[in-house]
């Protein structure tokens, strides 16, 4: 029997009691959650930095052919916070900065919006992105990038490769996943206290020990290919 058929049949004073009870049940966040979009668009040079502070909900970045920073976010929490805590966004000169949660108003607590980023970068555009449990998400871009989250995974996709581009790549628990065209290379240095490691693409070893090992990607270059986890895995696809 659903709890609904059950309630129809209760006498009213103990229908209107299980009224109170189920609507008690319900954390009153949820109740009052709310849902607010953002967009901003600033115009760039090529060559520029962009950077991200963020704490939960995902990361989408892709590279374009453009001169143009695009951000569409998607902010979820109760109506107060949404107020109180905002994204603040600030250029100077080529470089972009982006505050995921940029306190209006100081609060004891409850000071974190989960947001959705889908952002557009000029493809050479360098990545420094810092999460706390947001997947971080990148595609068609050049440059040496800087990702690093908590517990999210990480995923990054690029279509060409210089020699002068590289990694630096952090999380804690998940995981990290390269897409990367046949001619990319210079060395890698992955630490992890459990994850694994594997590569499509050559990788010579160097040096290892229980929680790192040091290696060549294709012979090796100046591109330097930096991954650290405790638990989380690495891989590199073609």
């Amino acid at each position: 029997m659903t709890l609904s058929a059950r309630f129809l049949r209760l006498p009213g004073l103990a229908a209107a009691c299980l009224a109170v009870f189920v609507a008690a049940s319900v954390p009153a966040a949820a109740q009052s959650r709310q849902e607010e979009t953002f967009d901003r668009t600033l115009t760039v040079q090529p060559g520029g930095t962009f950077r991200l502070r963020t704490f939960s909900g995902r990361v989408n970045i892709r590279g374009t052919g453009g001169n143009q920073v695009v951000i569409h976010a998607v902010r979820r929490a109760s109506a107060d916070r949404l107020r109180d805590i905002q994204i603040e966004v600030s250029q100077s000169g080529n470089s972009v900065e982006v505050n995921a949660n940029h306190r209006v108003v100081e609060r004891d607590n409850d000071n974190v919006v989960e947001t959705d980023f889908d952002i557009q970068v000029p493809s050479s555009m360098r990545l420094d992105v810092n999460s706390f449990s947001a997947d971080i998400e990148t595609e068609n871009v050049q440059g040496a990038h800087r990702l690093k989250t908590f517990s999210g995974d990480i995923e990054l996709a690029a279509s060409a490769w210089n020699d002068r581009d590289g990694l630096d790549l952090e999380t804690f628990s998940g995981d990290v996943r390269l897409r990367l065209p046949d001619n990319a290379r210079g060395s890698i240095d992955f630490d992890s206290f459990s994850g694994r490691f594997d590569s499509d693409l050559p990788v010579t070893l160097q040096s290892s020990s229980r929680r790192n090992f040091r290696g060549e990607l294709n012979g090796g270059g100046s591109a330097s290919f930096r991954f650290k986890t405790f638990s989380g895995s690495a891989s590199i696809k073609r």
